[in-house]
């Protein structure tokens, strides 16, 4: 079963109440994106104090576009945030993986489109999952970059059982691509918040989930 995560980037609690929101009946987990306008060029919300005002049922993976997350993490130990995406280009990756490991949470590690995976190779087996990022990070909306794919296929054949997620431009047509190339979780921004109807948007990506790997299995 392939997982459909929406994915939530802003610059003001407003708007993220009211994603929450507008998601929130329609899945049980959202993708909150905080860049610090260091490690790349936008810069978010917080995302912990915000958090903490808003009630809900839906649980948080933190993505943290920011240079030094071992900085952030002690704000961070929130009951609905149980997953954090950390880039392997940020600092400190051991001690960031160690920590959050001390405060039971899950952990997955990302990496931009021109990073090389043998960067994150030596931590594959300390982490819950890898994401590839399919457009440069920062901002929602980039261009969907074609060539990460041939690095997930050749990732997911050298490590057959480690869950691969993919974070960026994701829409029907490049969640065929990528699940055909071994995906397991697919982080949808644009395409699901700015459909019109959420609903209607997850329901899409997973028809083209389910029919991709009924293919795969028949071939």
């Amino acid at each position: 079963m392939i997982e459909i995560i929406p994915a939530i980037l802003t610059n003001s609690y407003e708007e993220l109440e009211e994603t929450v929101r507008l998601i929130e009946p329609h899945t049980s987990r959202a993708h909150l994106d905080v860049a610090d306008g260091v490690f790349v060029p936008n810069e978010t919300i917080r995302g912990y104090s915000e958090l903490e005002l808003i009630t809900t049922d839906l649980k948080f993976d933190a993505h943290l576009m920011v240079r030094k997350p071992l900085d952030w993490l002690f704000h961070w130990n929130l009951e609905n945030v149980d997953r954090f995406i950390v880039h392997i280009e940020s600092e400190n990756i051991a001690a960031v993986i160690k920590e959050l490991r001390s405060m039971g949470k899950n952990v997955g590690l990302t990496l931009n489109p021109n990073t090389s995976v043998s960067n994150i190779e030596p931590f594959v087996g300390l982490v819950d999952f890898i994401q590839f990022m399919t457009v440069n990070p920062g901002f929602q909306g980039g261009d969907f970059l074609d060539y990460v794919v041939g690095k997930m296929r050749s990732f997911r054949k050298k490590y057959p059982k480690v869950i691969i997620a993919v974070d960026g431009g994701i829409n029907p047509t490049t969640a065929k691509s990528v699940i055909e190339a071994g995906a397991d979780i697919l982080v949808s921004g644009g395409f699901v918040l700015k459909s019109g109807n959420v609903s209607q948007a997850i329901e899409e990506l997973k028809k083209i989930s389910e029919n991709t790997i009924a293919d795969k299995s028949a071939s």
